[in-house]
């Protein structure tokens, strides 16, 4: 008995994911929002979690292009948004995460090139610094975009929030969040800056179960400007967007292989079942 049970309840799942997988594949084109996310870029081969190779991103960026990808800012996005439009089919929203000065020197050619657009989510309150914030991949001798860089690359790269000194947002009170996003609104109009009000969570992190303490950050957010929160969920986002605060985003790493990137570039995550 308990066996037939077990055997069901394994048949139920898998019929479930099939359907999902189905219902992604057959939902129309137009009606997809993929946003990938990266972080850093090596020169010398080396990858990590956050860290991919130029070379492996040269990979990545030539199979959107062979494949039909169109990439798009979030602002571009955001137009179709406000408009209830269908996006072109195969949008793309590629995202870079902390405003490495990588990003200056390796992407910002790379885009170029390949006549490609991105958004980085800068930390504000850290422009033309070191990074200073712990992490198990991260070192404190990464140094992030100046102030004439995050201009220079405002052809093909967009700039857009992650937070004033890279705090995770379940760690610290609401009345810190608060204080955060307005240093970071601050540093904006101080320095003239042209920044789309998306905000990237560190980490991944929010308040995930509807509730209390979500519709709480969602406030301040609004009451912040913040149009737009992504996430990590390595899902595929249905558009137009029901919710704002909570667009998840497929996250490459370095480690993976290219068949992984192409799993999550057409299903949004690399396991498929």
């Amino acid at each position: 008995m308990i066996y037939a049970i077990v055997a069901l309840a394994v048949l139920v799942v898998g019929i479930l994911i099939y359907l999902d997988m189905q219902l992604r594949i057959l939902t129309p084109a137009g009606n997809k929002l993929l946003v990938l996310e990266y972080h850093s870029i090596s020169t010398d081969g080396f990858e990590d979690q956050i860290t991919i190779s130029k070379e492996k991103l040269i990979t990545h960026l030539e199979y959107l292009r062979d494949n039909g990808y169109k990439t798009m800012w979030l602002s571009q996005v955001d137009e179709f948004q406000k408009l209830k439009k269908p996006l072109p089919p195969k949008t793309v929203v590629l995202t870079f995460d902390d405003g490495y000065k990588n990003n200056y020197t390796e992407l910002f050619p790379l885009l170029k090139q390949y006549d490609m657009k991105a958004t980085c989510f800068m930390v504000l309150g850290r422009i033309g610094q070191n990074i200073d914030w712990p992490g198990q991949y991260v070192n404190d001798t990464m140094e992030l975009m100046t102030k004439d860089q995050l201009i220079e690359v405002g052809s093909h790269i967009e700039i857009a929030h992650h937070t004033f000194k890279h705090d995770n947002y379940t760690k610290i009170s609401f009345e810190e969040i608060d204080a955060d996003l307005k240093k970071c609104n601050d540093v904006i109009l101080s320095e003239n800056l042209n920044v789309f009000p998306a905000l990237a969570y560190t980490f991944g992190r929010y308040y995930r179960k509807k509730g209390e303490k979500q519709d709480k950050l969602y406030s301040i957010l609004e009451q912040n400007g913040i149009r737009y929160a992504l996430r990590i969920g390595n899902r595929i986002n249905k558009f137009p967007l029901k919710s704002f605060y909570d667009i998840q985003r497929t996250d490459i790493r370095g480690t993976d292989s290219f068949a992984d990137f192409k799993k999550k570039v057409r299903f949004g995550r690399k396991k498929i079942f």
